[in-house]
């Protein structure tokens, strides 16, 4: 039972798993800068560009290819076949689902990219957590799982966020580890 949750939870995330590496990849080497447009500084901070806008979507389209091929060599049927839709709304939830948490961190005067001083572990996990609460509402719009998946998909979906992002931080491609 468990094993089979893991396995849901780890082809549903892979989407944005795959796109996430990839967008940090291009952040960190630079591309498309002329994108590199904050989408409101004053509201979002610097952060939060057009670049993530345009880009999340199509890589999470890669993400979703992946996803798709392991999806039908575990026989688990999760993803559908409108896929590419699918991508794209995963995409755009993702980056989406971060603007309340940068617009209650700018409200606190918190730098853009920063820590919070005051609450560091909450904002920590509020960071990791904000996309997967987006991508997790987009699954279920398309009724892909059942509630109790949703929710061990945000729990488990934050979790590897956090680790994801240590192991970025790591390879350098993150300015900080959380």
């Amino acid at each position: 039972m468990i094993y089979e949750l893991l396995q849901k939870c780890l082809i549903l995330s892979t989407p944005v798993i795959v796109s996430g590496v990839l967008h940090m990849v291009v952040v960190r080497l630079n591309l498309l800068s002329v994108l590199k447009i904050p989408l409101h500084s004053s509201l979002f901070g610097a952060n939060k560009t057009w670049r993530g806008v345009v880009v999340m979507p199509p890589l999470t389209f890669l993400g979703m290819m992946l996803a798709k091929w392991i999806d039908q060599e575990s026989s688990t049927d999760l993803i559908p076949d409108q896929y590419v839709l699918l991508s794209l709304c995963l995409g755009l939830a993702y980056v989406a689902a971060e603007l309340p948490n940068s617009w209650i961190k700018r409200k606190l005067k918190i730098p853009p990219g920063l820590p919070s001083p005051k609450f560091p572990l909450l904002f920590a996990i509020g960071d990791q957590a904000d996309s997967v609460i987006g991508c997790t509402i987009v699954y279920a719009l398309y009724s892909i799982g059942k509630p109790g998946d949703w929710v061990f998909l945000v729990i488990f979906g934050t979790l590897l966020h956090l680790a994801l992002n240590l192991a970025l931080f790591g390879l350098g491609l993150r300015k900080n580890a959380l």
